[in-house]
Formats: structure tokens, sequence, C-alpha cells
């Protein structure tokens, strides 16, 4: 599509050359006369577009608003007219992108990803990495990882910039740092073996090489330091040196410090305030109500923001709360929530929905200035990076929305990710066996547990006895064979979940039939299992496999593809050792099996599965609990 910009020359200059990248991606002949596109920038929160023949006119605040504004043109040029405005509800709005639960994503997926978030008019990327980039003077940071080189980023940095995008580098320097610590450069550094040493003069030379070479990577000055989740602060080798000391004087000391650093390398930083919260009130993060006082609380120094995160709840009067906590410590607030893509190996729709609008509700009161969304990979990035789509969008949605139009957000997601939302709904469906559709506010996850569940010890079994999953599970396939069509620019994402649909629906009461036909001494019923059941599963076990090894290999580099080889490879193994296992017993080689004589104990604390009480959970996303009633990370 050929184009002519016009208006004022610096605003043309800032969109130029995204305008040109959105043109490539349209459609149109070099025969047809250019599209003349006028763009101003105003100081307003409004966005204003129009279309009129040939001509696009623009207004808005900045570029990020106006690749909104364009995309949504683009997408009405067969219309001789058409006008939308819109107001941005708040003044940074982004998508954070977790690349250190073993998934670091290719730079031309960043690419992808930016030119995405910049259709929604999302103006900021935050990439979370936690030893997966380059610091020069430490060989061992991030390697076998896949880290990002300082040239990967400044790559990536230059192409957010076009759109009007700020890249933020997410780091951590007090906990999380597990995978950096282990190494031979981690022992005279660390408290425990996730969490750094509170006034060491080694730990701050280190967290200095971390801002340095941050600092030289991006052109933002902003950075969030992490410092979330540090439980265990002061309890490992700092106790045994020095004595007990109340963590959140232990918080303010290594913030304290962590600023100074920052300050002397021109660096704005921001914290999650997870460790500020508990520390001070000995309770949960989330217990918070209208009488909690902050008058004696250890505050942050000035100067630090301050993240408020919640994926959890729906609860309005609770977003409230901590939001007036918050503003009481710091005049830096940011919000940050979840697309619940870290449910285990599919999304939780459901949940992201319901907690996103409460939330962005109570930050639109708090005039919060900056919120933006998780995707986090926990335990191994199991689900495919696309499966994010539904999650972000509504978000984005309501960032230029008081309230969510079914119509206007199912035609933004198609306009600005190139698929179907009801297509994408539909992954909601693996998790919400026991919940219904949309209502997994327990985050249920049986398509993962079920999955990995070893079928001869059948320790999740007890809760599925008499629910027809095969059932369930076929009818899912053929949806997802659906979807596959009527959004192919996503085909090999659905066929991945076409093939999971195929694999649940034979193995997840692989289990409960194997122990029933033992019980029961059906001979033949065991033999149809072995020579029937298992050879079909074990094929349909490999093709989810290769699918999943090549969405993979698409998105991310090839480190820590691995764990997730063994993981679904392991399941493969396990079937067939099923086989032989219980033809040992057919052929009269063994007299019993006695992992099939164990009592099938619940593994959850419910009364009952489908529609079980909401305030308890059908969740096990730890892989290492699933697969085994043994040990498998403690063992030395």
């Amino acid at each position: 599509m050929r184009f002519l910009l016009k208006g004022d020359p610096d605003a043309v200059r800032r969109v130029e050359a995204g305008t040109a990248v959105f043109a490539d991606e349209s459609k149109g002949s070099a025969e047809e006369d250019p599209l003349c596109i006028e763009v101003h920038f105003h100081e307003e929160d409004a966005i204003h577009v129009k279309k009129e023949g040939s001509s696009i006119s623009i207004e808005c605040r900045e570029p990020a608003h106006y690749f909104r504004a364009l995309n949504w043109a683009f997408h009405h040029l067969e219309e001789h007219t058409a006008e939308k405005t819109e107001t941005a509800c708040f003044p940074e709005n982004g998508f954070m992108l977790d690349c250190s639960r073993n998934s670091v994503f290719r730079v031309d997926t960043v690419k992808a990803v930016t030119r995405k978030l910049a259709k929604l008019g999302m103006n900021m990327l935050m990439l979370y990495t936690e030893e997966t980039y380059e610091v020069p003077e430490e060989p061992y940071f991030g390697a076998y990882r896949g880290r990002y080189s300082r040239e990967e980023i400044k790559e990536m940095d230059d192409y957010a910039a076009v759109f009007g995008i700020e890249l933020v580098p997410c780091i951590q320097t007090l906990a999380h740092l597990r995978n950096a610590l282990k190494w031979p450069m981690g022992e005279p550094i660390k408290d425990t073996a996730d969490i750094l040493m509170v006034g060491e003069e080694k730990v701050y030379a280190f967290i200095e090489e971390m801002l340095r070479a941050v600092r030289d990577s991006f052109s933002t000055r902003k950075i969030h330091l992490g410092m979330d989740e540090a439980a265990e602060l002061g309890l490992g080798r700092y106790l045994i040196r020095n004595g007990y000391r109340e963590s959140a004087k232990l918080m303010k000391e290594h913030c304290t410090r962590v600023l100074e650093i920052c300050k002397k390398l021109d660096l704005e930083p921001m914290i999650w305030s997870d460790m500020y919260i508990t520390s001070n009130t000995g309770k949960g993060y989330y217990d918070i109500d209208e009488n909690t006082d902050t008058a004696g609380w250890e505050k942050p120094d000035k100067g630090l923001g301050l993240i408020y995160w919640d994926y959890y709840n729906e609860n309005g009067k609770l977003y409230r709360d901590m939001l007036r906590v918050h503003s009481e410590l710091t005049d830096q607030v940011t919000f940050a929530g979840g697309v619940w893509i870290w449910n285990g190996i599919s999304p939780n729709y459901g949940r992201a929905f319901r907690c996103t609008a409460s939330a962005l509700d109570a930050c639109r009161e708090y005039h919060v200035p900056r919120v933006f969304c998780t995707a986090w990979m926990d335990n191994g990035s199991e689900t495919p990076l696309d499966a994010v789509w539904p999650g972000v969008v509504f978000f984005a949605h309501l960032g230029f929305h008081e309230a969510v139009s079914e119509e206007e957000f199912a035609e933004e997601f198609r306009n600005c990710i190139g698929g179907r939302l009801e297509d994408f709904w539909q992954l909601d469906a693996f998790d919400s066996l026991f919940t219904g559709m949309g209502n997994n506010m327990t985050s249920d996850n049986p398509s993962k547990y079920y999955l990995y569940e070893d079928a001869m010890l059948g320790m999740f079994d007890y809760h599925i006895r008499g629910i027809d999953t095969a059932g369930y599970y076929a009818q899912l396939a053929s949806k997802m064979r659906s979807c596959a069509q009527t959004s192919p620019a996503y085909s090999d994402l659905f066929r991945f979940y076409e093939q999971l649909a195929l694999v649940l629906e034979k193995k997840m009461d692989l289990g409960v039939r194997i122990k029933d036909a033992y019980d029961r001494k059906d001979m033949e019923a065991l033999q149809d299992i072995c020579s029937q059941d298992i050879p079909y599963l074990i094929d349909q076990l490999r093709e989810m496999k290769l699918i999943r090894e090549q969405l993979w290999l698409r998105d991310a580099k090839p480190f820590g593809y691995e764990l997730l080889d063994i993981k679904l490879g392991g399941v493969m193994t396990r079937v067939e050792s099923h086989r032989r296992r219980i033809e040992s017993y057919l052929d009269g080689s063994v007299s019993r099996l006695e992992e099939l004589e164990q009592e099938r104990l619940p593994y959850f604390t419910v009364e009952k599965s489908m529609g079980h009480d909401p305030k308890k959970s059908m969740s096990e996303n730890r892989w290492h609990f699933i697969v085994s009633g043994c040990c498998l990370m403690d063992t030395i």
C-alpha cells in the first residue's frame, strides 16, 4: 500500500517508519493512488481518527496511540467514511513478557509482539529477564540459558521505538536469582539459594555490574528491579553471620543501597511491592483492608516506585484498599495485572478477564499513571506464546474503554491479532472441566496434571471417577480442528491443542480404566488397553510433542526446550512402560501389580469435583509433584 504522510515535520518523522511497516502488512496494489494520512499530536488523552475517501486524519497524544488509530482505519478502508473517538485511560499501558521461565523469545518474535502491541495502542513492553541478559563481567550469568546479547537488546529497543513503544528492562536484584547463584559466582554473595546477602559489599558490586549492563543496552532510564517474594530474606547465611533482623529493615537497607547505585547510573527504579507490604504487616500480601494503618511502617526511599501486582482477585474493594495503601507508601504507583497463561499447559481466560475488569476499574478511579499486564511462563513455558493474546487485548481494550463492548472487543482482537476471538476462547475449556468455561477462578488445571500423571499410580484418578472425560475432550478436539480452519494464521497453535485434546481423550481416564480392569481381573480389557489404547495414545503423544517442538523453536531460542522435551518424552516412556508392566501380568511373569493395589486417595481437599467449592482449588502446577509420589527434587 502506498501512502503520503502529512503534518508537522516532527510528527511525521516520529511515525513514518512504523507507518511503512503497517502499510506493507496491509493489502493494496502499487497501482492504487496513495493514501493520504495526516497526523497531529496534541496534549489531550483523546484519540480521534477519521477516514474519508482516500484520506485519513489522526489526532492523538503520542505515536503508540497513532498506530492504534491507524490500524483501525486500515481495517475500514472499504468504507467511504468512517470515524472513531477514544480516550486513553492511562498515560502508560504495557505488557510484560517473561523471558526467564526457560523460553527466551527470539528477536523476531519480540518484534512481532511489538507490532501487535502497537496496533493495540500500548506504549510499553517490559522484558522480564532474571539472568537472561548479558553481563560482560559475569560469564556464568545466563550461561546455557539463551541470554540476550547487548546487540540483541539494542535491536529490539530500536524496533520498539519505531512504534513509540518503550522497551523497559525488568531484572532481579534480591530474590529469584537461583539460576544465577547456583554457579561458582553465587557462593560469596548469596544468603539463601535464591536470595542475595543484604549488606555484603560484593553483592552491591555485582548489582552495579548488572545495572551498568542494562543501562548500556536499553535506551530508557526506567528499570524494574524486582525484589519480590524474598520470603526467606535474612534467614540463611545472613542469620548465621548477623543474627536476626526484621525483614522490613533489611528491605529498607537493601533498597537504599541499590537506589544509590541507580542514582549514580541515572536510572529510574521501581520494584514489586509485596515485600514492603508483608514485611510491615507480617501477613499475606492481600491481607489489607480499610483499617490498615501505614503510619508506623518502614517506607521506601523517595524516588523508588512500587508496583502493586494482583492477578487473583475480582473483588473491587480489595483493589481499592490496596491502591490506597500503595499511594501512602509512594507517589509512584504502578499496577500489574495478569493474562493467565501460566495455568499449566492451557490458558485461563475467564480468570484473566474477570480480574482485569475489576482491577482496571479501580485503577481508573485512583488515576494510576502506569499499568501493565504480565505473561508469566511458570514451570517451564508449557503454554505456547500465541495463547497470550485474548488476555492482552482485553487489558488493552480496557485501557481505552470504561467497559467492554463484546462486539468492539471481538473486532479489535480480529484487527490487531489476525484471528477470531471466539476460536481462542475455546482454549479456556481445557481447564474448565470441573468449573465450566469462564468460571475457573480456582485455577484448576486438569489438562496439565492428567497429561503428566502416571497412569499406573493414578494419583489424581480419585477426582474423575464417573466423569465422561473422553467425551469432553473428544468434543474439544473437534472444536480445535474447526478453529484451525477459521483462524488460519494460528493453525499451528490449534493443531497443538487438537492433539492435546486427543491425548487427554484417551489418557485422562487411562489410570481409572486400568485399575478397574485389574480389580475385576478383566484380562480381556487389560489386553485391549495394551493392544489398542496405548499404541494409539503413543501416536497422538508423538504428534503433539512434535508440534510443540516446532512452536517452541519458531518462537524462542532452543535453550530450555530440553526440559519440556524431557517432560513430554517422559509421558511417552511411561505409557510404554505401562504396557510392558501390564503384559508381564497378563502372561503370568508376575502374579500381581503392586502399584494398582495402592488405594486411590484424593489429591485435593474437595468434597466433589464437578462444581467444587470455589474457595478450594484443584490446581497442581508443579511437574515434579505430578509425576510421582516419590521425591525428584531433593534426593541428595
